[in-house]
């Protein structure tokens, strides 16, 4: 079992999400005359957002489907459990947490929509929905992991992939056409938590990572370089006096190489 006792490594990613298509996330059918039959989830500055829960829905629907092309359904819920962690009587704590992400480009429209009578075969009644539509940009913070394998960032690039190729889906309405979205990441932040320059510089290995099969990392790295697990990446290294410890910042296509490099790291 995942053991979040204490820090051994922390890790963020941001970018941008884009919808390729209208997306729709629901509120709920509305009250108010005013609004749309079905509106679209918004903060409290009335911007459209996308609810982390709904990522971390998204993402582990996906992993699980590619997972299920390599693995048996027991050994792929074992592992989607240790990274999301799990409901019921004996819990277990996710070691990823998702953002919402805030709409910083686009527009919302409503659309019309009709429903038809299974029985009958004849258009039951007309509705509203309001959506995001088409070229819409979300921006922030992705996601947050507290004792995560970075191999595992691997794996969730595979999920990435397949929304970029168009078969993943966010939202609801999928079967009329609704979220195909394009996801990049394009910045990741790995904190280590009371390491000192002269040890990163030494190089050190983190254990009890999460999932626990993936096995330790080794850290190496200097000024401007890092390496886990002798795959090296351009990354500025900064202290962080939050986590008494450094930060290693890899932004633009060098965030995207790590991905790709973590996930050949992976072996199921």
């Amino acid at each position: 079992m995942a053991d979040f006792s204490s820090y051994s490594i922390l890790i963020s990613a941001f970018g941008t999400i884009r919808a390729r298509s209208p997306v729709r996330i629901g509120a709920g059918k509305s009250l108010s005359i005013m609004e749309s039959d079905l509106p679209v989830v918004k903060n409290s500055s009335g911007k459209p957002v996308i609810p982390g829960s709904s990522l971390k829905g998204f993402f582990r629907e996906q992993l699980q489907k590619i997972l299920l092309m390599k693995m048996q359904n027991r050994e792929v819920d074992r592992l989607l459990k240790e990274i999301f962690g799990s409901a019921g009587k004996n819990d277990a704590a996710s070691a990823i947490f998702f953002h919402e992400m805030e709409m910083h480009e686009g527009r919302i429209a409503e659309r019309k929509h009709i429903a038809i009578d299974p029985e009958k075969g004849s258009v039951d009644k007309f509705f509203e929905v309001e959506c995001v539509m088409d070229g819409a940009v979300f921006k922030g913070r992705i996601l947050s992991a507290r004792n995560l394998n970075p191999k595992a960032l691997g794996l969730l690039k595979t999920v990435v992939d397949i929304s970029n190729f168009g078969l993943g889906r966010l939202g609801g309405f999928k079967s009329r056409g609704y979220g195909e979205v394009e996801i990049k990441v394009d910045d990741i932040r790995l904190i280590f938590p009371g390491k000192e320059i002269e040890e990163l510089k030494k190089g050190f290995e983190i254990t009890n990572l999460v999932p626990e099969n993936f096995g330790p990392i080794k850290v190496k790295g200097a000024d401007s370089e890092i390496f886990i697990n002798n795959e090296n990446f351009r990354a500025e290294i900064v202290g962080n006096r939050s986590f008494f410890g450094l930060e290693a910042r890899i932004g633009g296509e060098e965030a995207v190489r790590f991905l790709d490099s973590m996930l050949k790291l992976v072996k199921l």
